[in-house]
């Protein structure tokens, strides 16, 4: 990965874990430093932030948690991350994981230090429960990659739901509103699809994912990763 990494996700809560417990995480939004701990936490939706790697990273390890799941085993309330999507675990979790981590990080192997998290976290009771028709609206806007509108949904839904239960659901469960999930999944896939050396045009790509004009698309790139598409290196 570059040096200078975009930062974004999918809204999910994503668990990362540097190799030494030494590790400082510096991140850069505009003009601000972020300072994180090894072990630390994205969810919500990140915006023109940059991950200023350290050269020779090993590897990192990636933890990706339904949000119902992730919310009681650490026993997080999702609105912690509505104003800040990236922050340090330590910071937001029970002292009781301080234990964990020092444990993890004893371990000598990164296979040793997965399966070691992966016995924690299996050993607790976490609630997985989502209401029905925000899981069909979840696997409608997956399946659509994003091409969609809260209003297709609704209809999608059959009219079982309407939009302040829906908007109330999203933010309860997943930390952000239908509208930004649906943009969220958009943008990947419209990011993800595109060959910087095959494809020849970029607004190609983003029409075939659902974005109705280039200013629409320009609009929600910048957002995400700080620049215009022309401007932003592929490499």
């Amino acid at each position: 990965m570059k040096s200078n990494q975009p930062l974004f996700n999918d809204g999910f809560p994503t668990l990362i874990v540097m190799p030494r417990a030494s590790d400082v995480v510096h991140l850069r939004k505009k003009e601000e430093t972020i300072t994180l701990s090894p072990v630390w936490i994205c969810c919500g939706v990140i915006q023109d932030t940059h991950w200023e790697m350290p050269e020779g990273l090993e590897y990192i390890l990636v933890f990706r948690f339904k949000p119902s799941a992730f919310y009681s085993l650490f026993g997080v309330d999702p609105a912690v991350f509505q104003s800040t999507p990236v922050q340090s675990l330590k910071d937001i979790v029970d002292i009781r994981w301080a234990s964990v981590i020092d444990e993890m990080y004893r371990k000598e192997t990164a296979l040793d230090r997965v399966a070691y998290l992966n016995d924690v976290f299996a050993a607790y009771q976490t609630d997985e429960y989502l209401p029905y028709f925000l899981q069909v609206a979840i696997d409608h806007i997956e399946d659509q990659k994003g091409n969609t509108t809260v209003s297709e949904l609704l209809a999608r839904l059959g009219g079982k739901v309407n939009h302040k239960w829906l908007h109330r659901n999203f933010v309860k469960y997943l930390g952000i509103s239908p509208k930004r999930y649906i943009s969220l999944q958009r943008f990947i896939y419209a990011y993800g699809h595109f060959d910087a050396d095959n494809s020849p045009d970029l607004f190609d790509v983003a029409l075939k994912a659902g974005y109705y004009d280039y200013n629409h698309f320009l609009k929600e790139f910048k957002q995400y990763l700080g620049v215009a598409p022309s401007r932003y290196s592929w490499g």
